[in-house]
């Protein structure tokens, strides 16, 4: 199983499960974090295009003059104890020198997030981009992702089927699927276009970026600030493959984790496909599914990633 710690999640009676890399302190310090209107937030349930979005937000804001030695340099895992300091004297936890110092080079400050809305800073004119996915699609990314992952770091030790009963309880770091979601979005949107809980919020799916990924861009590059032509999109889009994220895998590995080589041939970037999860679960495990979904709601304009349609 998985060594978890717990924050105040969405309301009294719900809490966030969370990984051993996230201290009680470092959640304060996420919540009190001074924002400013570059400030962009990539935001998630875990294995929902999260690398993919914060490679997207890093092309449009280095303008391609700011060399990717690695992605967690430049969009660090907010929620890592590992991302702040605490100097002495100083009142407010700050974020590690080597991320300023990037975040200076860059003129951008990007984290990625898999906190809840509510637990998130809110001051000033930052930009938040929540990135969707379907549930079982998650579902299996996680569990790979999980099994890989060192236990002292939060890793999951027990079988596909612990796993899958795990997740739809909600006893996997960062909580169940359906409470992220409301969380974050509007549970009477029938759009993802106008679906979250603040401006400040734009959400686009997993699906839309393999559909048409030079849209999704545009979309970002509006909502963020960012004003780019169409020459300069076509540019960025090769970087933004997942054939090439995959090829320079040592650029866009998380670093706030280490890693439990089984010698199963693991990437961290797996497939990058639709509906992987069709060769995975079980009949037992879609009872389970179907269990959570008339458990717990979800928005309107989800509705579509906890049914078959996504894989047509």
């Amino acid at each position: 199983m998985a060594a978890m710690t717990e924050e105040v999640g969405n309301d009294e009676q719900e809490r966030m499960p969370l990984l051993p890399i996230t201290l009680e302190r470092t959640v304060n310090a996420c919540a009190n974090h001074d924002l400013d209107n570059k400030t962009v937030f990539v935001c998630s349930y875990p294995k929902s295009g999260t690398t993919w979005m914060q490679n997207v937000v890093f092309q449009l804001c280095s303008s391609g003059k700011v060399p990717l030695d690695h992605i967690s340099n430049f969009c660090p895992f907010f929620e890592n104890d590992k991302t702040w300091e605490y100097p002495p004297g100083v009142p407010q936890a700050l974020v590690a020198e080597k991320y300023r110092e990037c975040h200076k080079k860059l003129g951008w400050r990007i984290f990625n997030t898999h906190l809840w809305w509510n637990m998130m800073p809110k001051g000033g004119n930052a930009r938040y981009i929540y990135v969707v996915r379907d549930a079982r699609d998650v579902c299996c990314s996680f569990y790979h992702h999980l099994s890989h992952q060192s236990p002292q770091d939060g890793g999951y030790e027990g079988t596909l089927d612990e796993f899958v009963d795990d997740w739809c309880d909600g006893n996997i770091a960062f909580g169940d699927w359906p409470s992220h979601l409301n969380s974050w979005l509007s549970r009477k949107a029938t759009n993802l276009n106008t679906a979250s809980v603040d401006e400040r919020i734009l959400v686009v799916s997993f699906e839309d970026m393999k559909e048409n990924l030079k849209k999704v861009v545009a979309r970002v590059a509006v909502h963020i600030g960012i004003e780019i032509k169409d020459e300069r999109l076509e540019e960025i889009l090769p970087f933004l493959s997942f054939s090439y994220m995959k090829q320079k895998i040592n650029k866009f590995e998380p670093k706030s984790v280490e890693w439990v080589d089984k010698g199963d041939g693991f990437s961290f970037m797996r497939k990058g496909k639709r509906g992987d999860s069709k060769t995975l679960f079980s009949s037992r495990h879609e009872s389970k599914f179907q269990e959570l979904f008339r458990k717990k709601s979800i928005p309107e304009c989800c509705k579509a990633f906890v049914s078959d349609g996504m894989y047509m």
